[in-house]
């Protein structure tokens, strides 16, 4: 079985630091895992544009996967060599020339791919149209469909940006992957899907990005380093955006400070800014409280990250819904203790291993901060049962499942 995985995200990534979103964490660890085994016939591509392609072709060359990459012919090349385009010219992305180019090469690679392989996965995009005589079996990556059931959280324009990822599929004929129980009910339910053409394979954090530092020198380090105040904090990271529900955490932050031995906490939050947060920053800002306690850090490189968790008193994250919930696992893999919604797909995540609240009562939140504030013994407790609980998720296990869908799909041609 001949596999073919588009992770044209990665390129992307590497093009626009805004992309660089939990999705590209999967996709980046998953595709290494996955090219990693001597098992598969497997081969990555992107079918996006040139720019992006070479960007995706030099993150698996630099760790040694370039042998892998799903190979050009002649005509491709020329494309290549007629665009002569610099990977980190942004602009070049738009252009008319280089969108035909892109254009060009995408329909020549497909066609190829579409003659080649057996089963084609795509890890974001949408599923291309295969017009070969025998074409792949195609399999797409869902990670969520919140915009669909939420329109209200997003942007103007997003969900009709995402329509066209889930329009590409038919539920009658290809295979999805999902990262959760929970989206996978939404994903049946929505979709009128077999629940057998779903299979589900829950995320892990990297071992290499996320652990426990103790090192009180490293985290004053990088404290100061993102202007993070001396003494206590509560911790989020998430694209600032209405669904991860900040306003609420803020609010119940404030009333935590209002408690007796308080007055040296501070709430960081890390991630770029999202949508339909004119509110939250207009209230940050115009209120004498919360004006530099609570800490906008923008995005954070990966090496800062472990010392950020493990420097914070606890992560809070009571997001209105989620099609996993990556950044609770990275901070329970860092020792710290985690305040997370009770909804969605957060406690296939968390389990029993932090505190669930209902993300819309305040009274519950506050009481949660508190509990980990004053007893130490219980923050102690949710401390090793995240360690243990973050060591049941691995992106071996991922693969494994992934691998498995392959062979069932393959199996029920």
């Amino acid at each position: 079985m001949k596999i073919v995985i588009d992770v044209g995200v990665i390129g992307l990534a590497r093009l626009f630091e805004t992309a660089r979103t939990g999705i590209y964490r999967v996709i980046s660890s998953l595709s290494l895992e996955l090219l990693a085994r001597d098992d598969l016939d497997l081969s990555f591509t992107s079918l996006s544009s040139l720019q992006v392609n070479q960007l995706t072709d030099q993150y698996f060359a630099e760790r040694n996967f370039a042998p892998r990459a799903f190979p050009r012919n002649r005509f491709e090349q020329r494309l290549i060599s007629l665009a002569g385009c610099d990977c980190k010219d942004k602009a070049r992305q738009e252009n008319l020339p280089g969108k035909i180019l892109s254009r060009l090469y995408r329909m020549s690679l497909t066609r190829r791919i579409g003659k080649q392989a057996d089963l084609f996965h795509s890890h974001y995009s949408p599923l291309p149209r295969f017009r070969s005589r025998r074409p792949p079996m195609r399999m797409l990556t869902i990670y969520d469909i919140i915009p669909l059931l939420h329109p209200e959280y997003f942007a103007d324009g997003f969900v009709d940006e995402f329509r066209p990822i889930v329009s590409s599929f038919s539920p009658g004929d290809d295979f999805l992957f999902t990262i959760s129980e929970c989206t996978k009910k939404d994903i049946c339910s929505y979709f009128q899907m077999d629940p057998e053409r779903v299979f589900v394979t829950p995320l892990a954090a990297s071992p290499e990005l996320y652990y426990p530092v103790r090192d009180r020198e490293a985290i004053a380090s990088v404290k100061q380093r993102f202007h993070i105040p001396g003494g206590r904090y509560f911790l989020t990271l998430a694209t600032v955006e209405k669904r991860k529900n900040l306003q609420t955490s803020i609010a119940c932050f404030r009333e935590i400070l209002k408690e007796p031995g308080c007055d040296d906490l501070s709430f960081v939050l890390v991630g770029t800014r999202g949508w339909k947060v004119k509110e939250i920053l207009e209230e940050i800002s115009n209120d004498p409280v919360l004006q530099g306690r609570v800490i906008f850090t923008g995005f954070v490189p990966d090496q800062y990250l472990s010392a950020l968790y493990s420097g914070a008193e606890a992560f809070l994250y009571p997001s209105l819904y989620e099609g996993f919930g990556l950044p609770p696992l990275e901070a329970m893999q860092c020792g710290l203790p985690v305040i997370v919604s009770n909804t969605s797909s957060l406690p296939e995540v968390v389990g029993d291993s932090g505190i669930l609240v209902d993300p819309l009562d305040k009274d519950r939140i506050c009481s949660a901060m508190l509990q980990i504030l004053q007893d130490a013994d219980l923050r102690r407790q949710y401390v090793a049962k995240g360690l243990a609980r973050a060591q049941e998720f691995t992106w071996q296990r991922c693969a494994d499942q992934t691998v498995a869908g392959y062979n069932v799909a393959w199996g029920s041609r």
